[in-house]
């Protein structure tokens, strides 16, 4: 039977010390110190260049992906993306053909291609990637404000595609020109008035609709007036054919009249009997209140009984 040691040994650090002594320690510590600085890691999202001492240039081309050495202390890495990156300038103030101040959001997307690595860490702004955005910022700005001058306040909502393919244009060629940097897109996305001119634009729309209620109203009475001229000329109408048939129907009836007092006239001087039967036809029954000076009745009424026999 094998027996375990009731106790494993302690990892005391002070063993090391032991083994090694302490400049033994201390010089491992540097060698590992050394080691890691003396190693670096280029990610896929970057390229690299290095200095020396903060100074020359050690590379004349930039260090892709993977793992790299350089002198430890004495040499220093500078990364630069070249991805695609988004630039995101917000508040940008920029005018108008009619110098109103208009606030715009621009959002620029853009990739730096290899050939533009070396030139953008160390020729152009401060060595290194501290200030890529301050370099594209002005030109970004600049062909902003040369884009909107173009363009009236009014029109800006409706001709909003034309002025950012102008400024996509616009930047995208000073950034290809300047710094070798493509341009993948160029977004507006924010317009921004200023208050006045949010106010004027809220009192003409009033007044624009006070005009339109206006227009609606003397249309409106217009309508009425032309429905009342209308009913006035046809009751017009109506009572002019009214008093024209009234008219015709007098005439007519005088006319037959006046005919049936030449027929009878006509019939009495034909037939003097004929007085005798008109007489009697139009009779009420009643004898005459009134006679002739002669005391004769005005009618023979034997004669019209004969007659009527």
């Amino acid at each position: 039977m094998i027996n375990m040691p009731s106790k494993m040994p302690s990892k005391d650090p002070r063993s090391l010390l032991g083994r090694f002594g302490i400049g033994g320690t201390m010089a491992i510590a540097v060698l590992i110190i050394l080691l890691y600085n003396s190693v670096f890691v280029v990610s896929p999202s970057e390229e690299a260049g290095t200095r020396w001492m903060g100074g020359t240039t050690m590379t004349s081309t930039p260090l892709s992906t993977g793992v790299h050495f350089k002198v430890p202390f004495f040499e220093s890495v500078d990364r630069l993306q070249t991805s695609r990156s988004v630039y995101t300038l917000n508040g940008l103030d920029v005018y108008t053909n009619d110098n109103q101040k208009v606030t715009i959001d621009v959002s620029l997307i853009y990739q730096i291609p290899s050939s533009a690595v070396m030139n953008l860490l160390y020729h152009v702004g401060r060595a290194g990637a501290v200030d890529i955005e301050a370099t594209i910022l002005p030109v970004v700005r600049d062909r902003a404000l040369a884009a909107f001058a173009q363009y009236n306040t009014l029109t800006i909502s409706d001709q909003r595609a034309q002025i950012t393919a102008q400024m996509r244009k616009d930047i995208s060629d000073a950034l290809q020109r300047l710094f070798n940097v493509d341009v993948i897109d160029v977004q507006l996305v924010g317009i921004h008035y200023s208050p006045i001119f949010d106010q004027s634009i809220e009192e003409a729309v009033r007044a624009k609709n006070l005009a339109v209620q206006a227009e609606n109203t003397v249309a409106q009475k217009k309508f009425e007036g032309e429905q009342k001229t209308v009913t006035a000329t046809a009751e017009a109408t109506a009572a002019v054919e009214r008093a024209n048939g009234e008219a015709q129907a007098t005439v007519l009836q005088a006319q037959a009249q006046a005919k049936a007092i030449e027929t009878v006239g006509d019939a009495l001087k034909s037939h003097p009997d004929y007085a005798h039967f008109y007489g009697l036809q139009h009779w009420n029954g009643v004898l005459p209140q009134v006679v002739g000076a002669g005391s004769i009745p005005m009618i023979d009424l034997s004669k019209g009984q004969n007659t009527g026999q």
